[in-house]
């Protein structure tokens, strides 16, 4: 049963790159290639009402035995985001279209018994807080748009492409010596085969070649679209928009470090960037009922979420892994989600991963934030990745380093080892300790090493 997933389209929100609030702008339609999306507001039919300047997510304490019908007769107008009963909480977006409740005496004793514990506006997420730099958009042909890359038997196997005409392999292959990555992918044959993989971003190219046999998209969803196609949308008029082909590239990266993994697309970002906090705790909570063991969230804002930090708290006690960059503004400022991962270290032993960048050369990459929220680090300077239309192309940001640790995680979770707060425990004491002279105290366990990843128990 889908229903629940139906969503109304999302607006086109502008790319924040400093503090994100709420944003005030009401939902509207998706916008069609190639054209800027209208500002209107459209409720689809079947939907909940549209959201409005006034949204607010609502974190309610439940008893076991509640129900979405009790959940909306207490709180009409409101849309069901997640209902944990067994967890003692929900969370609900109310739209600012409430009608008037009913009196109490008429409700079922469910209904009477929930309390609100937490309301917060329905802010705005983007792509790493500060926009990813230099996607070099789509400036490579992919392979003469016909070459899989992420064949069962296109491994990084001792530092050579093993699979074909395939170059991408070889173009990264500085970062994958710095995560001896040949020698992780040997420890874990299955290569993150049975491991599904959710990427909450922009959507991905469905069609791309590198992805064919490696997509789950029916236990994925567009969010911002309204439809279960997460297909990558292009807003501009020439050109591309910001950050379209973001999520495309981070889905490329984790099938170069666990190519038989299974990528779960779920579309919660517009194609400039940027998406409705609502739309994001939907999509981890989804994410978890449809199956994936690890959730990539190159996204975040600086503003902290008790209902978000929530959400992430219950996929992990599903045993999903959570894997999120911390930002691209260069200072110790570590963005959220990725700044949670102290507390999910003290709620529950582990179990989020915050990823910085670093350079080949060892050094913290300007443009990665860092300090004591930091797990870890990956190479996420120029690296070679997919890119729409069947293309490939280069990218820098923190976006495309957790990317590599979430296929680190495929792998390992591909050879049994799905106890994600061990698993948690075990990237940060197996890292490569840092050495920059500058930030080495800021830098986390250090360096993601996926050889000694694989023996480190």
């Amino acid at each position: 049963m889908r229903s629940s997933r139906t969503f109304i389209a999302a607006g086109q929100l502008a790319l924040l790159t400093l503090a994100l609030a709420s944003c005030g702008r009401q939902a509207v339609p998706e916008a069609p290639v190639g054209q800027v999306a209208p500002e209107t507001t459209v409720a689809q039919p079947g939907t909940q009402p549209a959201q409005t300047a006034a949204a607010q997510i609502m974190t309610v304490s439940v008893r076991a035995g509640t129900t979405e019908a009790d959940l909306l007769s207490r709180y009409p107008g409101s849309r069901v985001l997640a209902l944990h009963a067994s967890e003692g909480y929900a969370q609900l977006l109310s739209t600012g279209a409430t009608a008037t409740a009913p009196a109490m005496g008429s409700l079922s004793l469910n209904a009477q018994l929930l309390t609100v514990t937490d309301t917060e506006p329905d802010i705005t997420l983007a792509t790493s807080v500060i926009d990813d730099t230099a996607i070099a958009q789509g400036n490579t042909a992919w392979a003469g748009g016909n070459t899989a890359w992420a064949g069962g038997n296109t491994a990084w196997a001792g530092g050579t492409s093993t699979g074909g005409s395939i170059d991408a392999l070889a173009a990264n292959a500085p970062a994958w010596t710095k995560l001896d990555l040949g020698n992780g992918q040997k420890l874990a044959p299955l290569l993150g085969q049975g491991i599904k993989v959710a990427v909450l971003d922009t959507g991905i190219d469905i069609a791309h070649p590198a992805f064919a046999g490696h997509l789950d998209v029916a236990s994925g969803w567009d969010y911002v679209g309204g439809d279960a196609i997460p297909q990558e949308v292009n807003w501009a008029s020439s050109g591309y928009s910001a950050s379209y082909g973001h999520g495309t590239a981070v889905a490329g990266v984790i099938l170069q470090v666990a190519p038989n993994a299974t990528i779960v697309p779920f579309r919660v970002l517009n194609p400039n960037g940027s998406g409705r906090l609502s739309n994001i705790i939907m999509a981890v909570n989804d994410a978890t009922k449809y199956g994936a063991k690890v959730i990539n969230m190159s996204l975040g804002t600086t503003t902290a979420s008790v209902a978000l930090s929530t959400a992430i708290k219950s996929a992990i006690s599903s045993g999903v892994m959570v894997v999120a960059s911390s930002g691209n503004s260069g200072d110790n400022n570590v963005s959220y989600p990725a700044r949670y991962a102290p507390d999910m270290q003290l709620a529950l032993g582990g179990g989020l991963i915050s990823v910085g960048s670093i350079s080949l050369d060892d050094k913290k990459s300007s443009f990665s934030t860092c300090g004591l929220s930091l797990d870890i680090l990956a190479p996420g300077e120029a690296v070679a990745t997919t890119f729409p239309n069947s293309q490939r192309t280069t990218a820098t940001g923190t976006s495309f380093a957790a990317p590599m640790v979430s296929g680190a995680v495929a792998l390992a979770m591909s050879s049994g080892r799905t106890n994600v707060v061990a698993l948690y425990k075990s990237v940060r004491a197996s890292a490569t300790a840092p050495t920059d002279p500058l930030f080495w105290s800021q830098m986390g366990s250090g360096t993601l090493n996926v050889g000694k990843l694989m023996v480190t128990p």
